[in-house]
């Protein structure tokens, strides 16, 4: 593999009893890119994002991360070690649809936690860089503030620093706004705009298709249980050539401009 590939995916299957959840799914990721990956709702891509850090082991093929070398419970390679895991998911931080946070910590032990626990941080090293992360995501002032105090899209902020804080080579985002009010999810865009022009390596499941051609290098549709057609992520956007893409993304841009045609009724109603 080359020293430029973060992620290598090859041949990756996944079921659960007798349902096929994705089937010989490829794909590399090289450093400092950052993959979309769309499609509709069931197709397993939340499933196999997870399959990357090892949340949820597959069945078939391998994924290589960072070097590290992971096989499927069916393929007859040797089960990852603690060791093995541990070292993965040090470098590779996860932001869910759900903020995940504990509730019973401040913002800023949140973030703290972590470095400190897994990695031997000392504590001011710790606050120090949860404090740098947090005045970049503009949240300095809810450090001391309690999650259940924060709005939603302050709660995803505050998840991505603190998988930050643990200075990953990787982040993976499954759906990052899809539990935000409209009009909270553009803070939480921004955000990992940032990252992506800084160069974070990223993969993110995400449903905010314009969102996805900016920012992103590659597209990777799924659909049927498989990669549909996968490029470059303004041709994959404006240009599907498979069949499969076309449907799905035909049907996205129709259901966002009936929703733009309902809230310009709904505002010409209130004028």
């Amino acid at each position: 593999m080359s020293n430029d590939v973060a992620v290598d995916v090859r041949g990756l299957s996944k079921h659960f009893g007798d349902r096929v959840i994705f089937k010989d799914v490829s794909l590399q990721v090289r450093k400092s890119e950052v993959v979309a990956i769309i499609g509709p709702s069931g197709v397993g891509k939340s499933t196999f994002i997870r399959c990357i850090n090892y949340l949820h082991p597959f069945d078939e093929g391998s994924i290589t991360v960072l070097g590290h070398e992971l096989h499927g419970t069916a393929s007859g390679g040797p089960p990852p070690t603690r060791a093995q895991l541990r070292e993965i998911r040090t470098h590779v931080g996860m932001v869910f649809q759900t903020f995940n946070l504990f509730q019973h910590l401040s913002v800023l032990e949140n973030i703290v936690l972590g470095p400190m626990d897994v990695k031997k941080v000392p504590r001011a090293q710790a606050v120090e860089r949860a404090m740098g992360l947090l005045e970049m995501m503009g949240l300095t002032a809810r450090a001391n503030m309690y999650p259940r105090r924060l709005s939603g899209g302050e709660q995803q902020r505050v998840a991505i620093c603190r998988a930050l804080a643990m200075d990953p080579q990787i982040m993976l985002f499954d759906e990052p706004t899809s539990m935000l009010d409209p009009e909270l999810v553009g803070d939480v865009l921004e955000a990992i705009q940032r990252l992506a022009q800084e160069g974070m390596t990223m993969i993110l499941v995400t449903h905010e298709m314009m969102f996805a051609k900016e920012v992103a290098d590659t597209v990777v549709v799924m659909a049927d249980n498989t990669i549909a057609e996968m490029g470059p992520a303004r041709q994959i956007l404006e240009a599907p050539r498979t069949l499969r893409a076309q449907n799905f993304l035909a049907r996205v841009l129709r259901r966002n401009a009936d929703e733009e045609a309902r809230l310009t009724a709904m505002g010409g109603d209130e004028g």
